[in-house]
């Protein structure tokens, strides 16, 4: 995406520390899970060195809530399992969130589409 290109991992981790070490609040990282996109063991080696590098502690894994009209979809159970075993096992305080109201279309994310 073009906006990477100035908001990119590296300024994230520079902003992030910033705001620790001006406030010294927790920061938790939020990571929506996309099918095929960023569910990878090769995407979780990545989270792990974006977590080393803050004073972050606990990852949400948060499911993806599909919606009318995007080619997204959320991986199945086993390859979210894989991905914070992943973490867990890399030292990782991880935790998944799952969704609550997805049956009625009423999850986070899916109301905003509704007009």
């Amino acid at each position: 995406m073009p906006i990477n290109e100035t908001n990119n991992i590296a300024a994230l981790v520079e902003a992030l520390n910033y705001f620790y070490d001006k406030t010294k609040n927790d920061i938790t990282l939020e990571y929506i899970l996309f099918k095929d996109v960023n569910d990878s063991i090769e995407d979780a080696e990545a989270l792990v060195k974006v977590y080393r590098q803050i004073p972050t502690h606990l990852v949400n894994v948060i499911e993806y809530n599909p919606i009318e009209g995007a080619k997204f979809t959320k991986p199945d159970e086993d390859a979210t399992q894989r991905f914070t075993d992943y973490l867990a096992k890399n030292r990782v305080n991880v935790r998944v969130r799952r969704s609550r109201g997805k049956d009625i279309d009423a999850a986070c994310g899916q109301l905003a589409n509704k007009g």
